[in-house]
């Protein structure tokens, strides 16, 4: 699971934030290796909108760092320095 905790620490954490963690941690690594109890608990702890905006953010996020990735840094950017007016 992502290790969002330092320590991996997790017993503090809502039920709400750990289910998001290995929503986000199944969703990053393997989607189609989530299993069926994820779904169930998902399902009665969020609402469908929910879960809709949940995924598409994660889905969002990874596919911009995955791009991110694969594009490289930006190139330097030219500097302009202008002095400041003396009276």
């Amino acid at each position: 699971m992502i290790d969002l905790v330092r320590g991996g620490d997790e017993a503090h954490l809502s039920n709400r934030y750990r289910l998001v963690t290995r929503l986000t941690d199944a969703l990053v690594t393997n989607p189609r290796a989530m299993t069926d109890e994820l779904r169930a608990e998902l399902a009665t702890e969020f609402s469908r909108e929910d879960l809709t905006e949940l995924v598409l953010t994660v889905a969002l996020a990874s596919a911009f760092s995955r791009a991110a990735i694969a594009w490289g840094p930006p190139a330097p950017m030219p500097v302009t320095e202008i002095p400041t007016p003396t009276v």
